[in-house]
């Protein structure tokens, strides 16, 4: 293992594409930040705060296909390095009508949808370059590492802005998001062109046709690569009760461990964010074949922490000790999930079905979200974790037995 660690690291287009990600993540913090804290003064409204993720939703809906289309078609090189530099201009502007005061909440809707639209082009092509730099045996722990990279950024980072937000205007922050992203953007073009293996890298522009045969193209290999797809559809299906979870239950919790002390939330969060890096360590030196398995695992960790979260109202430790549990359980879901469409898709389609992967993660959000909203929002807190966890057993079992027959099926076909 140590071996293959140094070898990633000595890998020159790894070593870029992280550093990218490293100051991309780091301006995004910043630009959270700013964006939230401004609005809340703006606004003085929670609502309009939770109306923040829908218009970025929408345009992962309308675009990541297009962005899987164009990654699998051009070259990701380019895609990442024009995602980037479009994504300056957008926090730079937000920049500046925030320095001018600006609190038309209609205007920050739009550049949330824009910045949807420029990270559903830019994913996709990530998830082709790293595929295509790295030998397919590190892709696991080349996953484990960005992700880790993002969850540390996620937790540190905070506490540093916060203190350069009490020494400079807040809309400083947004220009510091636009160099971040002008780094990114330089540390991807110095990958130079990226290898494509029995590929064409197209240069003209696609017709609606081509697009829309491209897609078919995706769909089709899901159709007939049906592990692929289980992959795909129990890594998402959780999220039809964690979403509420997250946005709903977590606050709700904390507000009553707390008696309306916001700090309350915080720590919450800080633990399920401890969670998520320790689970992230672990899967950088988890070495597996069966992804389906590690992701059943991961959904079997929050639920048994969403499980103890039921008792976090008579015993706040336990509160904390299940937060981080579930945390645990994040990375065991994502990164087999990515390494599994890098290593299982075809290389002509691996931006697509990232694309379509993706899709069904905003779906299956966007329906908890609306679950939350209309009912579930309703229900005692400890109700809520209760039959979340318990849906979230019931899908892991049914998970288990999908596996099981698969391996079988397997076996059977070799001793035929």
């Amino acid at each position: 293992m140590g071996v293959e660690s140094s070898a990633l690291w000595k890998n020159r287009s790894f070593l870029l594409l992280w550093l990218a990600q490293l100051t991309a993540n780091i301006g995004d913090q910043c630009y959270s930040f700013a964006l939230l804290w401004y609005l809340l003064q703006a606004t003085q409204s929670g609502t309009a705060l939770s109306l923040l993720a829908i218009p970025e939703m929408t345009a992962g809906l309308l675009f990541y296909l297009i962005g899987g289309v164009l990654a699998d078609r051009y070259n990701p090189r380019s895609l990442m390095v024009g995602a980037d530099l479009a994504r300056i201009s957008v926090a730079v502007l937000v920049g500046i009508m925030t320095a001018l005061g600006v609190k038309q909440f209609a205007f920050f809707l739009a550049a949330q949808f824009l910045i949807g639209v420029f990270s559903s082009l830019f994913h996709p092509a990530r998830t082709v370059a790293l595929k295509a730099i790295v030998p397919i045996e590190q892709l696991s722990r080349s996953n484990a590492i960005l992700d880790t990279t993002f969850r540390t950024v996620r937790i540190a980072a905070p506490m540093t802005i916060g203190v350069i937000a009490a020494w400079v205007p807040l809309s400083t922050l947004f220009f510091i998001n636009a160099f971040a992203y002008l780094l990114s953007a330089c540390f991807l073009y110095a990958l130079g062109k990226i290898p494509r293996s029995g590929q064409e890298t197209v240069t003209s522009r696609l017709s609606a046709g081509q697009y829309i045969r491209d897609i078919g193209y995706g769909l089709k290999e899901l159709q007939t690569n049906r592990l692929l797809f289980v992959i795909l559809l129990f890594s998402n299906m959780g999220f039809l009760v964690w979403q509420v979870c997250w946005n709903v239950g977590f606050p709700f919790l904390a507000n009553e461990m707390g008696q309306g002390d916001s700090s309350m939330l915080a720590v919450l969060i800080g633990f399920y964010g401890i969670g998520n890096l320790l689970g992230s360590l672990f899967m950088a030196r988890l070495q597996y074949q069966r992804h389906l398995l590690v992701i059943i695992a991961g959904w079997l960790v929050q639920a048994v922490g969403f499980l103890l979260l039921t008792q976090g109202l008579a015993l706040h430790w336990l509160a904390f000790l299940a937060a981080a549990i579930a945390g645990v359980g994040g990375p065991l879901i994502g990164i087999p999930t990515v390494t599994a469409i890098q290593t299982k898709a075809a290389d002509s389609n691996t931006g697509k079905i990232y694309a379509l992967n993706m899709l069904m993660f905003t779906g299956f959000s966007m329906l908890s979200s609306s679950m939350g909203a209309l009912w579930l929002g309703t229900w005692p807190v400890k109700e809520l974790f209760f039959a979340s966890g318990l849906f979230l057993a019931i899908m892991c079992a049914l998970g288990l037995a999908l596996e099981r027959k698969a391996r079988q099926d397997k076996h059977q076909s070799f001793s035929a």
